[in-house]
């Protein structure tokens, strides 16, 4: 079985001298975006001391915004921003994480899926994924269903992965045929959610699609 799952940082995030390419075939929805902070523009600017300086003075008092931010730029360790320190981005990704943010959340569950700053643990990084698709988190909810699907999670429930299949192609975000023996597109194939459909009855895929339908995204601070 031929599972792919989305990165919620940038396409690519090396680490260790390796790259980790994140396989999307399509962005998530995106909502009406607010206003700019005064952080963000200065970034967007590239004026990077000075965002990261706004960013972690916003952060220090309770901006969960700041601290996602925050959380980003420690992990990913981008030249001219800042150094990369997945202990700092942990730790503002749970601020922001317990704040509500499920960017955040799917960041520190990639973070234990593949071991940054913290040993790799599947089961953890399943909780996390769960507690973003919770939220409403397109990204999380295409990678809680492939460690559902697969098992992966410590638990395996094709049900239970249909739906957040179904909730995270409503906005946009799944996975493209992919050989990994040939590391190449399988043209013309089906994508996993087609593929696990296959494998359902009748009764399984409209329990699934039903639970798709009363599903109500998480909000307000995260609760562990």
């Amino acid at each position: 079985m031929n599972i792919l799952k989305v990165m919620a940082l940038s396409a690519c995030l090396a680490f260790a001298g390796t790259a980790i390419v994140a396989h999307v075939t399509a962005a998530p929805s995106a909502p009406a975006q607010p206003a700019r902070t005064e952080g963000e523009d200065l970034y967007h600017r590239g004026f990077y001391d000075q965002a990261i300086a706004w960013w972690t003075d916003a952060a220090a008092k309770g901006d969960a915004g700041a601290a996602y931010h925050l959380g980003v730029e420690y992990m990913d360790g981008k030249p001219n921003v800042v150094q990369r320190d997945y202990d700092m981005a942990r730790k503002y990704h749970m601020q922001a994480a317990t704040a509500g943010e499920p960017r955040s959340m799917m960041d520190i569950g990639t973070m234990y899926e593949y071991g940054l700053g913290v040993p790799a643990d599947l089961v953890q990084a399943t909780q996390w994924y769960e507690r973003a698709a919770n939220y409403g988190y397109g990204p999380a909810q295409y990678n809680l269903a492939t460690l559902l699907e697969t098992g992966d999670a410590g638990r395996k429930d094709e049900v239970e992965a249909l739906k957040f299949y179904i909730l995270a192609a409503d906005q946009g975000v799944g996975g493209v045929p992919y050989d990994r023996t040939t590391n190449r597109v399988v043209r013309g194939g089906d994508g996993p959610i087609d593929t696990l459909r296959k494998r359902l009855t009748k009764a399984q895929i409209a329990d699934a699609t039903a639970r798709a339908k009363a599903f109500k995204a998480q909000t307000g601070p995260l609760k562990i």
